[in-house]
């Protein structure tokens, strides 16, 4: 079993270190930077505990991996959840749908990035806030405008 938080509050940043293109991005993910993230963290890892201690699993002897029975306190499993955690490789808004008075966005609702002509971007980076589940519906969706716009673009 694991968890994982749908709507974290927490979050990071992806930023060009200079104009050399091919220097690599600075990249600062800020994990559990705030608050109610740290709490769904612990509450979850408690959470799971109980489902695992549940009657209805004691026939498969469910067998605890991480973060181990000696984390107990809110910190302790605040920062075993820092430790353990993972993205689930759905990173998305690095590159926000929005208005052009929008200072964070990069996109419009075209999918065209502001200031730069003949330029879109179709893929889950457009999403403003992440989904609560797997992002490849929605993208494959976003893809799909896309493609809309473009053909119509073509037309004129």
């Amino acid at each position: 079993m694991s968890v994982c938080n749908l709507r974290p509050q927490s979050r990071g940043s992806v930023h060009a270190q200079n104009a050399d293109a091919a220097a690599p991005p600075v990249i600062k993910p800020n994990y559990l930077s705030e608050e109610e993230d740290r709490r769904v963290a612990a509450d979850s890892i408690r959470l799971a505990w109980r489902i695992c201690a549940s009657p209805a699993l004691a026939r498969y002897r469910p067998e605890e991996y991480r973060p181990g029975l000696e984390a107990q306190t809110e910190d302790q499993l605040v920062r075993a959840a820092g430790d353990i955690g993972t993205t689930i490789f759905h990173p998305i808004g690095t590159a926000k749908m929005g208005t052009n008075d929008d200072l964070m966005a990069v996109v419009g609702a075209r999918l065209r990035v502001f200031g730069v002509g003949g330029l879109r971007v179709a893929d889950a980076s457009v999403m403003p806030r992440i989904t609560s589940g797997n992002t490849n519906s929605p993208t494959l969706m976003i893809a799909e405008k896309a493609a809309d716009a473009i053909l119509a673009d073509a037309r004129r």
